[in-house]
């Protein structure tokens, strides 16, 4: 855990809460979830939890840390998912406000955070992004109404399919928020 790039202050993204599997049978397992649930009530997670990190993911990991269960990460700290600033060989930089995860092959699973481009600011602002990178150098957004970006690696285009995939998931994500609102 010292080695970790969150607590030697040079940022990454290093766990997320989208997918957590795990056996409550297991004594350590059931303590460290009870250390999650503490960390996640209102006044623990207002002063403390959620001033570091962006969530809830952080508890996971320390609940499980301090309950002394056994627990690993994907191989990667969080990608970077999201829009190049440049057009194509000439981007360099990604940025955005979600994070995005890779199977144990390196290609991109999945990411979490909205199909919005910033669903702190547009509702309605759908965007599918073009571009990830992975192990690049993080740079945080100043604020959380500010996109964090990934420079100093690769950056790998988005494949069609993987854009169809999010254009299918953006049309049908608007259809329910119509449903949700009773408008047209």
């Amino acid at each position: 855990m010292n080695k970790s790039l969150i607590w030697t202050k040079d940022y990454a993204e290093e766990c997320d809460s989208g997918v957590v599997v795990l056996n409550k049978a297991r004594v350590s397992t059931l303590v460290g979830l009870l250390h999650v649930a503490w960390q996640n009530t209102y006044e623990v997670r207002e002063e403390v939890t959620y001033r570091p990190g962006h969530g809830d993911k952080e508890s996971w990991w320390l609940g499980l840390e301090l309950g002394g269960s056994s627990y690993e990460f994907e191989s990667h700290y969080g990608s970077m998912i999201g829009w190049g600033e440049g057009r194509g060989a000439n981007v360099t930089k990604v940025c955005s406000f979600v994070i995005a995860h890779t199977d144990e092959k390196d290609k991109l699973l999945w990411y979490n955070g909205s199909l919005l481009k910033n669903k702190r600011v547009d509702p309605d602002g759908y965007e599918v992004p073009e571009y990830w990178m992975m192990d690049g150098k993080w740079h945080k957004g100043r604020t959380k109404d500010d996109m964090s970006c990934m420079t100093d690696t690769e950056v790998l285009e988005l494949t069609a399919e993987e854009k169809r995939v999010l254009r299918e998931s953006i049309e049908i994500a608007k259809k329910v928020d119509i449903a949700l609102r009773g408008t047209v």
